[in-house]
């Protein structure tokens, strides 16, 4: 009999975790970034003045990332650029091996944006050097924004 009752008890305890959730950790990262995470930032107020939209075959062409690994996303570049070296892009790619390539063309792309900056706006030089760039499942996210909170918001998306 209390063989029986310690397998009922243990069988209900098992159903019951089983319903249990966590809360993700601090550093959870989302198994893929959205167009959608885009606007969130976009709304968040990291980015100084105007960011326009360019297409993804221009997008691919500035990062140097083959045109024909994207499968979507979107990017935007700060409208003036005298002014702001800020930037979003979110890329979809066909698979891992083709999003860890585009993050490797986004660590380039940043390297050749602080070479840049360095006398032509020194300025922008802080936010460049605390961009992000985050890869998650066949996605890669680089965005160039406020260094006080830009980590923060991307942090928080797909929680």
């Amino acid at each position: 009999m209390k063989r029986k009752l310690a397998l009922l008890l243990a069988g209900l305890l098992a159903v019951g975790l089983v319903g249990c959730s966590s809360k993700p950790a601090a550093n959870h990262k989302p198994s893929a970034y959205t167009v959608e995470d885009a606007q969130v930032l976009l709304d968040s107020g990291v980015f100084n003045g105007e960011m326009a939209e360019i297409d993804l075959d221009t997008a691919a062409m500035l990062y140097g990332i083959d045109r024909d690994t994207v499968e979507g996303g979107v990017s935007y570049l700060a409208s003036n650029a005298s002014v702001s070296a800020d930037e979003l892009t979110i890329l979809i790619l066909q698979d891992e091996e083709a999003a860890q390539a585009a993050e490797t063309a986004c660590e380039k792309r940043l390297d050749n944006q602080l070479k840049t900056y360095q006398d032509y706006g020194p300025a922008a030089i802080p936010r460049l050097e605390s961009a992000v760039i985050r890869r998650a499942g066949n996605t890669v996210l680089l965005a160039v924004g406020d260094p006080s909170t830009l980590p923060g918001v991307v942090d928080q998306l797909g929680n």
